[in-house]
């Protein structure tokens, strides 16, 4: 037995001696970094690179996703160009202007589902849709649905469906909730007791490689109206829904080609879905770039909170969408406030906060990042500050947070946290 024991110990020497293979590695992508680390400074720096080097994809792209890092010199304005003197601003003798969100609450009493649209590059529509989840809430919605939210993949992912109050909220449930105003959105949206679904389509809905583009579209929206039916309306035929979408995906009747989601949607349940449309009418970053319809509106009426146009009845909204949904929203130009965007101070459920941050010799992304949630998914608020800059301010729900730098090195320890009341 011992000298049995005694060989298995010898040859088990043996392998130790023995040299280990080294295993290459893969560079890390800045997508990597951006996916797996948390870290949106190397995404945004290479896209900038490449789009101040020509290249279009990437120059589409740094608009979305400067809207993450609170950059909206960037992602409102890298390509806003005066308009086309042929372009005519609508008549707007006669026309009347009302609150959005009363406007919304009140035709959002007489459906069971109200869709509203963004533009990707908008962080304050996100702002904006906050406004509207909470005012829904009381009138019985209890589910929000949006286009970014994963859905099922071939590989099993954790979906934001199993998402509720008081537990962390994942980056993996979507692409555009890395948007810090999207995500507080969601988180509030729990708080206030909305259960959660995906509906974009999944892989073996898509259309064929081949297809042509018209044909993905209809493949795409066909299977969104089917997937929104079969994970909420079906199941809880009371549900009350909220449906958070992108662009054309809100027209109810055909336009642009084609049959898009709210229009199946309504065709296949006989719902009448509340539509808004606003992805068109946001002020430009330099006022002489609005568009003529938002210049025309901005001009009339002076607005200080969002609004809706009408006049004898009908809606004023973007040319591309007038008919085409119920309602069109324009946003007011605010002033920013200690360098933040006005929109998103004038939200009475955000507090102001400004700390000292230490000292900067480069750009950084500051951070606030919830100390229940640590670092499971977006911050609650963050932006980028200059070089030299010695103090913050963030916009931040009530509740306790800690206070982070991202360089272009990494992300850098906390330096300090604090309670907002």
């Amino acid at each position: 037995m011992w000298a049995r024991r005694s060989i298995l110990l010898g040859a088990a020497g043996l392998s130790v001696g023995l040299p280990a293979s080294v295993l290459a590695q893969e560079a890390l992508s800045s997508d990597d970094q951006f996916f797996s680390e948390g870290r949106y400074l190397p995404t945004y720096l290479d896209l900038k690179a490449k789009a101040e080097a020509g290249d279009q994809a990437a120059r589409q792209m740094l608009s979305q996703f400067a809207s993450f890092l609170g950059d909206e010199a960037t992602a409102v304005g890298l390509d806003e160009r005066p308009p086309r003197p042929s372009l005519i601003p609508p008549d707007l003798d006669g026309a009347v202007a009302r609150d959005a969100i009363e406007a919304i609450v009140e035709a959002a009493r007489n459906t069971r589902i109200v869709i509203l649209n963004e533009a990707h590059n908008i962080s304050g529509h996100r702002a904006f849709a906050a406004r509207v989840m909470r005012a829904l809430r009381p009138l019985g919605y209890d589910w929000f649905a949006a286009e970014t939210f994963t859905p099922p993949q071939p590989v099993p992912l954790v979906r934001v469906g199993s998402y509720t109050k008081g537990a962390p909220f994942l980056a993996s449930y979507g692409y555009y909730t890395h948007d810090p105003v999207f995500a507080e959105m969601v988180r509030e949206a729990a708080r206030l007791g909305y259960r959660f679904s995906d509906y974009e389509q999944s892989f073996d809905q898509r259309a064929p490689d081949d297809a042509d583009s018209a044909a993905q579209i209809a493949a795409r929206e066909e299977a969104q109206a089917d997937n929104l039916i079969a994970n909420i309306l079906s199941v809880h035929p009371e549900a009350r829904v909220f449906v958070f979408v992108g662009y054309s995906h809100a027209m109810e009747t055909e336009g642009r080609g084609d049959l898009w989601f709210a229009a199946r949607l309504k065709a296949k349940t006989g719902i009448d879905p509340l539509t808004i449309e606003r992805s068109r009418n946001w002020p430009a970053i330099a006022p002489q770039n609005d568009a003529p319809h938002v210049a025309a509106v901005l001009a009339r009426f002076a607005p200080e909170n969002p609004i809706v146009v009408s006049r004898d009845g009908e809606s004023i909204a973007t040319p591309n969408y007038a008919g085409k949904m119920d309602m069109s929203v324009f946003h007011p130009r605010m002033t920013p406030v200690a360098g933040r965007p006005g929109w998103l101070a004038a939200d009475p459920e955000r507090r102001r906060v400004t700390i000292k941050v230490p000292p900067l010799d480069e750009q950084v992304l500051i951070q606030a990042l919830s100390t229940a949630e640590a670092t499971a998914g977006p911050p609650s608020d963050h932006y980028l500050l200059p070089p030299g800059a010695s103090e913050a301010t963030f916009f931040l729900h009530p509740g306790r947070y800690f206070f982070r730098q991202e360089t272009a090195a990494g992300i850098q320890p906390a330096f300090g946290a604090l309670s907002v009341d």
